[in-house]
């Protein structure tokens, strides 16, 4: 599950790109959207580093899912 978020940062990423090609009269609008994607699929990867390099990679998704939940 966790190596699915950046899969899916990346195809939202490229769905942007082809959507201000279509619509170059919105690039403006668009461009603020696809450099947060970009931002967040950055985030992504590093969490999913991290996680993958873990000593105990089940224990840390276990504690990070809580804290999600508390929050």
């Amino acid at each position: 599950m966790v190596e699915l978020v950046p899969v899916a940062e990346a195809a939202g990423f490229t769905a942007g790109c082809l959507a201000i090609h279509a619509a170059r009269n919105w690039a403006e609008t668009l461009t603020p959207v696809l450099t947060y994607l970009v931002f967040s699929l950055v985030v992504c990867l590093f969490i999913v580093a991290g996680i993958q390099r873990a000593a105990d990679p089940d224990q840390l998704v276990a504690m990070m899912t809580q804290a999600m939940a508390t929050y």
